[in-house]
């Protein structure tokens, strides 16, 4: 199809924020093979709160899964707004069955997506999952989709936009996390919605947390500010006290208090942010923010922070990766590392951002 053929096209984003991230590159591709589409992200809540001022998006169609669009007769009325668009295209980078069924009941002429979870019937371009294909990182995984659908695709970067707007509810709302210059913001996400197995110890955050800023302090001197910050998702707050009651500084507890747009604003002023596998890590390299990435059961060959995969700290254990929400055994994907290991990580990306010596 010529480009200019195609003038209305909505992209079905992932349902998990580090995925939503790690398809930006995907969704510049289909920007820049469509300059003039209006396109619009078909996304849950928090993913549309995420993406919703990424310069290749025109408009957002909320899924409102658990609410309007709960049940039978929410997916009616979900068919009936996708419908009423008129779409010529769905992209499809979410892998689901339902995303191609509902793109098919709205009438929308063509749906392209991975022939996964049974749904190439339903797809007019359903792109194979090749073998030896399934293990590409996550970025590539969804800019292969684009090049196989589109004919082509670029090496890019994945990108987020934090807004004025947001930068001032940050100011507003949390005003101990204004940073001025010379002073520094250390970060630390030490929870997973997705499940324990990716958690390091709170007590090993709190040990590590209290020595990276006495390095930075010894560093740039006592009459510079060295602020800790503890974020995270809702239910993460009693994780986050923990790990305050146990470091010897006093750390700025936000777990559960941000809107996801904060959020980003805040580890974007970050001079090192600290985080297990999860969404604000993917944030946080999106926003060339120095990280510490902390693995245990899932792969990094596949979820890394992109570009930035000198970052992670993991050690080689027979049953990982195993991608289990929790362990069954005795968790040693991440006992076995160590203080030590995530301290020198620590100061390696201080000195490359220019704001410590090892």
């Amino acid at each position: 199809m010529a480009d200019q053929s195609i003038s209305h096209i909505v992209v079905r984003a992932p349902n998990w924020i580090g995925d939503a991230v790690m398809c930006t590159p995907a969704l510049m591709d289909i920007r820049e093979y469509y300059p003039h589409a209006k396109i619009t992200l078909w996304a849950r809540p928090a993913i549309a709160e995420l993406l919703r001022d990424h310069p290749s998006i025109n408009a957002v169609l909320l899924y409102q899964h658990q609410n309007a669009h709960a049940g039978m007769r929410g997916k009616v009325r979900l068919i009936q707004e996708l419908r009423a668009q008129e779409f010529q295209v769905a992209i499809l980078l979410q892998n689901a069955f339902e995303a191609a069924f509902l793109s098919l009941c709205a009438g929308i002429p063509h749906r392209w997506g991975y022939g996964t979870d049974g749904r190439s019937v339903l797809l007019t371009k359903a792109v194979p999952v090749e073998r030896g294909k399934k293990d590409l990182h996550q970025v590539r995984y969804y800019q292969r989709f684009i090049q196989q659908a589109l004919g082509r695709t670029f090496p890019r970067r994945m990108q987020l936009v934090a807004c004025d707007h947001d930068e001032d509810s940050v100011n507003q709302h949390f005003p101990e996390v204004v940073v001025r210059n010379g002073e520094y913001l250390i970060g630390l996400n030490p929870g997973s919605v997705y499940g324990s197995s990716k958690r390091w110890l709170p007590e090993r955050f709190a040990e590590l947390a209290d020595r990276v800023l006495d390095h930075i302090r010894q560093f740039a001197g006592s009459a510079v500010t060295v602020k800790c910050v503890l974020v995270g998702g809702a239910g993460e707050e009693s994780l986050a006290n923990s790990i305050a009651s146990l470091m010897q500084a006093t750390p700025i507890v936000l777990s559960g208090k941000t809107t996801l747009r904060e959020l980003m604003v805040i580890i974007k002023r970050c001079s090192l942010f600290i985080t297990n596998d999860t969404g604000p890590m993917h944030i946080a390299a999106a926003l060339n923010v120095p990280l510490v990435a902390i693995f245990g059961s899932t792969d990094p060959g596949y979820t890394a922070p992109f570009g930035l995969e000198d970052v992670v700290v993991q050690e080689t254990v027979r049953c990982a990766p195993c991608f289990l929400r929790s362990c069954p055994i005795d968790h040693r994907c991440m006992t076995q590392i160590t203080v030590q290991q995530a301290y020198e990580m620590a100061l390696r990306q201080l000195a490359k951002a220019g704001g410590s010596k090892s």
